[in-house]
């Protein structure tokens, strides 16, 4: 009876997070859509390629401040003892310190040899700072996400994101250019690191027994050796990449991927829920099973249509907005794109899923075959056709990814196309719309709202004749969220 309550228990509590986190998601998007897309009216491509470049670059840094430690604890079946909590955190902050001394010592040769200005400094050195903030937030998030309480995570993200857009629109408007983004990125750290504290106050102590973190190794060290080889397959090929189209080659890369790319934190706000909800329910492999499939049916209703509709109404934009026109070239890329987070909406629940049972060996075989793709089409692709090489090399590595729905049916028993065949039908459907009423050549505002209130409306008739046991079963959780 214990167990059956506690699965119960958390049952209700993982969708509850899963939904609140969801449309809380979908605030925070809204503010980062309506940011980006006034950076990218004031700013052009080369300083949006700037600031990518640099962010890509740190963003190596926090594949060396881990070795897996945090998602260990997340992952670990019992409560972690203080001497875990604070030998991880030991760790974590001397790998953090050495990182930040290595490039502090690279740094200047390197602008040097590229003749980087002040500009490209202050973003380094913020990102830098955001680094550290972000590595002292770890433990307080591991907490929170072990009890599930994504409500008060989200309220951290939430007020991140708006400052960050906020305070960068506005520098942007008094001509600050490129410093928007460090000035933003300086405040958003500092505000975000004192909030969580607030909300989950950790003592920040030093401490190391090698015994309290060698079962934490066991799990750790295969988890951070997958994030090693996505740090291949994605930062490094990126910064590859920036190396041979050049910065607004990778600005209007950046740009391309933002659109699509905003749908997928939906699906990154159910994985945060879903993994520490999955590694509980492994032992149960029909509820475990059961709750892959309504995590993906969920993913895949809403990021599917999202990412199509913003495919299509990106031209519009275009011609709309004047100041926008600078993005034209960017369009082709964003198609390929889009087509390729689509396959990813499905691909990366799947790996998520896989880790949290502790199957750390199927995804690191998997990285290895998509990082060896990458290397290979990725400069080819680049070097011939440039960035729109570039967004197609994407395409073909992400259609890859196919390969993990089936090990999905091998491992868990389930079939992804059953699964999501109304989702896929319906947004076939609204994509065959989307195609007609861009060949009627309206006027781009008619051309948009037409677009959306009639998708919107297909869409929904769709699922409400065709999806009526999961439209329910989506409405009694909300109402389950509000009591």
């Amino acid at each position: 009876m214990a167990v059956t309550e506690e699965i119960e228990n958390l049952k209700l509590k993982s969708t509850s997070s899963v939904i609140f986190l969801s449309l809380r998601n979908l605030g925070i998007q809204g503010i980062a859509f309506f940011g980006f897309f006034f950076l990218t009216i004031l700013l052009g491509p080369s300083d949006v390629g700037l600031f990518a470049v640099v962010a890509e670059t740190i963003a190596l840094l926090s594949y060396f401040s881990d070795i897996g430690l945090a998602s260990a604890l997340i992952q670990k079946k019992s409560v972690p003892t203080d001497e875990e909590l604070q030998s991880s955190f030991t760790i974590q902050q001397t790998l953090v310190i050495i990182s930040l001394i290595v490039v502090g010592i690279i740094y200047p040769s390197l602008a040097h040899s590229r003749h980087y200005g002040s500009k490209e400094t202050w973003i380094f050195i913020s990102l830098c700072f955001a680094f550290l903030a972000g590595s002292l937030k770890t433990i307080p998030s591991v907490l929170l996400e072990r009890d599930l309480n994504f409500k008060e995570l989200s309220s951290v993200d939430i007020i991140e994101n708006t400052l960050f857009y906020t305070i960068a629109v506005v520098c942007a408007l008094f001509g600050l250019g490129a410093y928007s983004y460090a000035v933003a990125t300086f405040i958003r750290s500092t505000v975000g690191l004192i909030i969580i504290y607030r909300l989950k106050s950790w003592p920040l102590k030093i401490n190391f027994s090698f015994i309290s973190v060698k079962e934490l190794f066991h799990y750790g060290v295969p988890f951070q050796l997958n994030t090693f080889i996505a740090m291949a397959k994605d930062r490094l090929s990126n910064l590859m990449v920036a190396g041979i189209i050049g910065r607004e080659g990778f600005g209007l890369i950046s740009w391309a991927q933002k659109g699509p790319r905003m749908p997928l934190t939906l699906m990154d706000s159910i994985m945060k829920v879903t993994f520490p909800a999955f590694a509980r329910l492994q032992e149960d492999h029909h509820l475990l099973r059961r709750s892959i499939e309504r995590s993906l049916y969920f993913i895949s209703f809403f990021v599917f249509p999202a990412v199509v509709g913003i495919a299509f109404v990106a031209p519009d934009l275009m011609h709309l907005i004047p100041r926008y026109s600078k993005w034209e070239p960017a369009l082709v890329p964003l198609y390929f794109f889009s087509a390729s987070f689509v396959i990813a909406a499905v691909t990366t629940p799947l790996t998520n899923a896989f880790n949290a049972v502790g199957k750390i060996l199927t995804t690191t075989k998997m990285m290895v075959v998509w990082t060896v793709l990458t290397w290979i089409f990725y400069p080819i692709l680049s070097l011939r056709y440039g960035y729109i090489g570039t967004s197609v090399a994407a395409f073909l590595v992400g259609s890859s990814s196919l390969f993990v729905w089936y090990l999905a049916y091998k491992h868990f028993h389930l079939n992804i196309f059953a699964t999501l065949i109304h989702p896929i039908i319906s947004t076939i459907l609204i994509t065959i719309i989307l195609f007609f009423i861009s060949d009627l050549h309206l006027y781009p505002l008619l051309s948009i709202v037409s677009k959306i209130l009639i998708s919107i409306l297909i869409y929904t008739s769709y699922h409400l004749i065709f999806s009526q046991k999961e439209i329910v079963w989506f409405f009694n959780q909300i109402k389950c969220l509000r009591k």
